[in-house]
């Protein structure tokens, strides 16, 4: 798909509710979590995310889903030893979901996605946060704003799957660009599925999978050292999601 068409495509599923109306994305416009949500944030937290597997505590839902993100600033840290001070870059920034939580945690937080409306609705919703900064980015390019050599960790959680393989391949090229030496990418992957697909269905979420060795190839094609790699497993699949950590030399 050229570029774009794949920046329109997503611009019109954003205009057209995307986020709003998915199921993953309701504790952030205002949903409570139940106790059972709130007791399997517990059995989330609880995992050993020290391990190479990770195992989920219960077969994949939109409730485990609305949990992980509700925790992600609590594992994240359990399973990559990342920077806590600095420039943070949430690129797939959505809404500002992660971006609210990392603002508490660096000096200046970086938000980008591809759509405006996107990023129209984050610079809403963090409008009272003063250390962040929102642009849109390329399909397949970080904006010429964030300078070289400017950032301590880029985080990109749940977007990959979504693109064509050169365009991931040219994010994390730019990634390692603005990048300051010795700071981190983490990304994560779905693997065990659709290795060889590179795009799908028009205005739809595409499941674009990476094998170990692909990942491996991402950081190296990036001019990033491998940190290291980490599965998350499910009781029902045998897909997986395969989380990522890359080093600027």
């Amino acid at each position: 798909m050229k570029s774009d068409e794949f920046r329109r495509m997503w611009d019109e599923m954003q205009r057209d509710g995307y986020f709003t109306n998915h199921p993953h994305y309701t504790d952030f416009l205002g949903h409570t979590p139940s106790k059972e949500d709130l007791e399997l944030d517990n059995a989330v937290i609880a995992l050993n995310f020290e391990t190479q597997n990770v195992s989920m505590p219960v077969p994949y839902s939109d409730s485990l889903e609305r949990s992980i993100k509700r925790t992600e600033s609590l594992w994240l840290y359990k399973m990559f030893d990342l920077p806590r001070t600095g420039t943070a870059l949430d690129i797939g920034c959505g809404f500002g979901r992660s971006v609210s939580w990392m603002a508490d945690n660096y000096d200046k937080v970086i938000g980008t996605d591809i759509s405006k409306h996107v990023i129209a609705a984050a610079t809403k919703n963090c409008e009272h946060l003063d250390n962040i900064a929102f642009y849109v980015n390329g399909p397949d390019s970080l904006p010429a704003d964030i300078l070289p050599a400017s950032v301590d960790v880029a985080y990109i959680f749940t977007v990959l799957q979504h693109i064509p393989r050169e365009y991931t391949q040219n994010i994390l090229c730019s990634v390692e660009r603005v990048l300051k030496p010795g700071g981190r990418v983490v990304f994560n992957l779905l693997s065990n599925v659709n290795e060889e697909l590179n795009e799908g269905e028009k205005h739809t979420e595409w499941a674009i999978g990476y094998s170990e060795d692909q990942a491996r190839n991402l950081l190296r094609d990036s001019g990033l050292r491998e940190e290291r790699l980490v599965y998350w497993s499910r009781p029902e699949t045998a897909i997986n999601w395969l989380w990522v950590s890359g080093i600027k030399q």
